[in-house]
């Protein structure tokens, strides 16, 4: 058996982010305080995982607050694009494959 030299990868020791903290990065990127791939190099995460964390906080919110619920247009907040896309994704069925 081969002992690895230098060329070979070191992996990090994986980080294990607290629901606070994913919170609050996903609360920084919704605010417009954070850039998505500055906050992913900060936390030394993938963005797919910072998307993951944004999907996972919305879908808490709309099960926790009755997603049947609608505001009248007029009383509906302006949201960042970004936010406003995550929502139409979330609620729409996935389109088929395909078209």
């Amino acid at each position: 058996m081969q002992q690895q030299t230098d060329g070979a990868r070191r992996r990090r020791p994986r980080r294990v982010y607290s629901a606070r903290e994913k919170a609050q990065a996903v609360l920084a990127l919704w605010s417009g305080r954070r850039n998505p791939s500055r906050l992913a190099r900060e936390l030394e995460v993938s963005w797919a995982a910072l998307n993951t964390w944004e999907q996972q906080a919305l879908a808490g919110m709309l099960t926790a607050l009755d997603p049947g619920w609608k505001q009248a247009a007029a009383e509906q907040p302006n949201l960042p694009p970004r936010l406003e896309k995550l929502i139409t994704q979330t609620l729409s069925p996935a389109a088929p494959a395909g078209s």
